[in-house]
């Protein structure tokens, strides 16, 4: 059977399926993706959603997955970036509770593609600890804005360049393919356990067109509010056994050298953010004849994200110092310190202050994005005209009001005990300092204070113009052309209020932390991480702004505590632009069961990188121009009518982030750390293949295994430099470079089926091997006094971030009329993070457990619950000792469950 002739065949039968009563749904069939020949069902219930998404991907020309939801509200997971997780080949972050960046077969998040219609979107943070990236931020996108999505896995000509792992495309609705006056609604309540508090959360759609079914409008919108609390053991760096660089204030004292490693601090943290998300989606669409189809559409998503930092920290590193010493007695076991009981002692020096409380409170944070659109079809005898033209811009404001209490370093009764059992666990207990932690009074001093506000913005213009010619050549059907045009600069600014001459403790800081408090308390359970539960005083926000405000404003002339206000902090800020041109040419082909395409894109980029010289403070700037051809072949073979078998070969572009091209810093000079970009960096290229079979048992069932491999050059890691920054020795500053080759080889396996009893199951499992890296860098020889003598290279392995050698989803569904329930498991392996001073970080290994249970109350409403990360999981990140391979623990982050109950309808 010809595959035209299958493809129609099939759609009939699903159709005449679906309308037999086997469960409640409405069928539409609508052109679908950058493939003409992509057929897409819109359906209701478990099974024919997964049937519809199947249809997508059996009848694409290239390694396509693809999700659908028929009614608003109706997605399987409350935020699309979770969605995606369920796709083989896919794992997510979860940092914050919520899925955020996509990693998309090994590769990491930032060197992959979002598009939204088949363009970019403008993103934005509102964490200012976030570097500016190319990935688009999922937080932004509530899941009620979105029809469907595809993944698509291979390159082809026609669709935008810069995934090295895949493309997502997310579609909206158009009002045109809905019936007149169609309305959906949805309304829920969210309670987190760790917040214990209820949101609400609120959608709507409705869209309306006339009786010639001419034009049309729809307009959608989303309200969404979260409670976020979080509770972490938090790590600042491990450093040692020797103590002899690990502190920019230290001076090892006489035998202190070899006292085994130990974190620089650890601290109680506790994050609590207010997130109000509102999305606005308005799309109107008018086609005068039957060959003539334009639409312009609007869509507009801000989330309000303010949010309170708290950290009561302790330094157990200040005391390897004098470890031994009676105020002080602790353990060591190979190297490690054990345990700890650190105490301000008399002689200790005013450096070594060994406990700090930051609170930094962000107020007004926000990050929005939105994109203009205004797209046609013109058919033509010969074939198809299309346009695309718009502008996206995303905007980050990130807020911070930091503030820093300190312990004087002689007061005894500034006092914390650190355990760390096999040096897998650290932790930090404060309850000898407990009484006056609850009612505080000299104990502290508000002696670290700035105010800043950061400003991001990502703009993009683009114009597209593409050509269908249909023809007859033998066994090409269409050949297809065109030419795109993108605009796009990524900025940030950066001002800060901070004091200059303010001492850390004592008459030369703010005050004494009773002066800044007014009986409020911080309390972390701390029930899954390694600190036992802690209780600590709150400082008064408004008291500790008014103290900043409060000092004079320095003047030429100032010696003693002043302020300087509103200062451009032009180190950390920014602007790169590109101007980037593309030309294709595509030929699809169908003949004798082999269908797919071979085409050819032509892009070139011209990039600008500015800002300003670190140390003599003047503007800099830097151009790069480079272009390459980048050509494509996929393969769909018929090799039976349930049977398909697919290759696949390209070579895919990926350009680094922005802030890896910028001129700039973020430093923490207090632990000689920060981060710097590079505006040498020269893009990634990677020789991709793969080769894969399928087979559909039945309409709503496949099994399926795909193998690929991707030969990456020039990739980007991360290295750690000592380098002096504006007189201030920096020993840990991390920098993007361009390495040599590597690659990633890997194997997905999917299977899913629907019985008729109502149950069904799937499953997939992804295999990713990626080849450590060999990389060649400068060192330099020193004698033993430790005097440099010369220089020299040595060689080291490199991994790539992000990549989890394994991943796999397991779920189960029930469905009827009247109910349906599913639960499904995710599993990622762990995957490397950074390199650091003591050895590589890695995030451990990643589960969640979650479930959806629905009730169709009547033809037009359904009542639905989900609970998210049943089993409480949280994520912790670790250590890998260069030295001798030996694991330290790192952070422990607990998000806690997530419960949802609420109605959808439609009418």
């Amino acid at each position: 059977m010809r595959p035209s002739n299958f493809k129609k065949t099939l759609l009939a039968t699903n159709i005449a399926l679906l309308m037999s009563g086997a469960m409640s749904v409405s069928v539409t069939a609508a052109e679908v993706g950058a493939d003409d020949n992509i057929e897409k069902i819109e359906v209701r219930g478990i099974r024919a959603s997964q049937q519809a998404n199947l249809n997508t991907k059996r009848f694409s020309e290239g390694t396509v997955d693809a999700i659908s939801a028929e009614d608003i509200g109706k997605f399987p997971d409350k935020n699309v970036a979770e969605t995606l997780a369920r796709i083989p080949g896919i794992t997510i972050d979860r940092t914050f509770g919520e899925g955020q960046g996509v990693t998309i077969r090994g590769v990491q998040p930032d060197q992959n593609l979002t598009l939204l219609n088949g363009q970019a979107v403008g993103t934005s943070q509102w964490f200012v600890l976030s570097d500016a990236t190319r990935n688009f931020n999922f937080e932004l996108l509530a899941s009620e804005m979105v029809a469907g999505l595809e993944v698509y896995k291979t390159s082809q000509a026609d669709i935008d360049e810069g995934a090295l792992g895949g493309t997502v495309i997310l579609r909206t609705r158009k009002p045109l393919d809905l019936e007149a006056n169609t309305f959906h609604g949805s309304v829920e309540g969210q309670y987190g356990d760790l917040s214990e508090e209820v949101d609400p959360g609120l959608s709507g759609l409705y869209s309306w067109k006339n009786e010639e079914e001419s034009f049309g409008i729809l307009v959608s919108a989303s309200l969404q509010n979260r409670s976020v609390r979080r509770e972490t053991t938090e790590d600042f760096g491990w450093f040692g056994p020797s103590i002899e660089r690990i502190d920019p204030l230290m001076e090892a004292p006489a035998g202190a050298d070899e006292k085994g490693a130990t974190p620089w601090g650890i601290g109680s943290a506790l994050f609590e953010q207010e997130r109000e998300r509102i999305g606005y989606d308005i799309t109107a669409q008018w086609a005068p004849t039957d060959d003539l189809d334009m639409a312009l559409h609007y869509m507009s998503s801000t989330m309000k994200a303010d949010n309170v930092n708290s950290n009561l920290i302790g330094i157990p590193f200040r005391g390897v110092a004098f470890l031994g010493e009676d105020t002080n007695p602790g353990t060591v076991d190979n190297s490690i310190v054990e345990s700890l009981d650190v105490t301000g002692v008399d002689h200790r020096p005013g450096w070594a202050r060994h406990m700090a409380y930051d609170n930094i409170f962000r107020d007004g944070s926000e990050m929005s994005t939105y994109v203009a659109d205004f797209e046609g079809n013109w058919s033509l005898d010969s074939g198809k005209l299309h346009w695309q033209i718009g502008t996206t811009e995303g905007k980050g404001t990130n807020r911070d009001f930091f503030t820093e209490f300190w312990v004087d370093a002689t007061d005894p009764r500034a006092s914390f005990d650190f355990t760390n059992p096999g040096g897998t666990a650290p932790a930090i207990d404060f309850t000898s300092a407990s009484p006056w932690l609850a009612n505080p009074g000299d104990e502290m001093w508000l002696g670290g204070i700035f105010d800043q506000l950061n400003e991001t913005t990502d703009k993009e213009t683009y114009a597209q113009l593409d050509y269908s010619w249909f023809v007859d050549f033998g066994g090409v059907n269409e050949i297809k052309v065109g030419g795109k045009y993108r605009d796009r600069s990524m900025e940030q600014n950066r001002w800060k209020t901070d004091l200059q001459g303010l001492a850390p403790t004592g008459e030369g800081s703010l005050g004494a932390a009773s002066e800044f408090w007014k009986g409020d308390m911080v309390n972390v359970a701390h029930a899954n991480t390694s600190n036992p539960s802690q209780s600590y005083f709150m400082p008064d926000r408004d008291l500790m702004y008014q103290a900043l405000y409060d000092v004079s404003e320095c003047t030429a002339t100032s010696t003693d505590l002043c302020r300087n206000s509103n200062v451009f902090e032009g180190a950390s800020s920014f602007d790169v632009s590109e101007k980037i041109s593309a030309l294709y040419a595509m030929a699809k082909f169908d003949v004798e069961g082999v269908r797919g395409n071979v085409g050819l894109r032509y892009v070139t980029t011209d990039s600008t990188s500015s800002g300003t010289d670190v140390n003599s403070g003047e503007a800099v700037s830097f151009d790069n121009e480079y272009s390459e051809w980048l050509p494509s072949l996929n393969v769909a073979y018929d090799l039976a009518d349930d049977v398909i078998l697919r290759a696949a070969a390209s070579r895919a572009l990926t350009r680094p982030a922005p802030f890896q091209l910028a001129p700039a810093v973020n430093l923490t000079p207090e632990t000689s750390s920060g981060s710097a970009g590079n505006p040498f960096l020269e893009p990634l290229t990677a020789a991709q293949y793969e080769m894969g079979a399928e087979w559909y048992f039945t309409p709503e069932s496949i099994l399926g295994v795909t193998a690929f491999k991707k030969d990456i050059n020039n990739f980007i890691y991360t290295t750690t430099v000592s380098q002096e920054i504006n007189g201030q020795q920096i020993d840990q500053l991390s920098t993007p470079v361009n390495g040599g080759n590597t690659s990633i080889d890997g194997v997905e396996f999917q299977l899913q089926h629907a019985f008729e009893n109502g149950f069904g199951g799937y499953a997939n499992y992804t295999y990713t091997d990626v080849a450590d890296a060999k990389v060649t860098e400068a060192a330099t020889v020193t004698d033993a006094d430790g005097n440099i003598t010369g220089a020299t290279t040595v060689d080291r392995y490199v991994e790539l971030p992000n990549t989890s050698k394994n991943s796999y989803n397991i779920g189960g569904y029930y469905e009827n009329d009247l109910f349906s329930a599913r639960i499904n498991y995710n599993y990622r392996s762990e995957y490397f993070i950074a390199q650091t001073e003591i050895g590589n970080r890695y995030r451990d290994a990643q589960q969640q457990w979650d479930a959806q249970v629905s009730w169709n109350a009547t033809d037009w409403l359904t009542i639905k619950f989900e609970a998210l990360n049943l089993t409480d999981e949280i994520w912790e990140n670790y250590y890998i000792r260069e030295s001798d391979g030996a694991r330290l623990g790192g952070t422990q982050s607990a998000n806690g469950r997530r419960f949802y109950l609420g109605a959808s309808f439609r009418l």
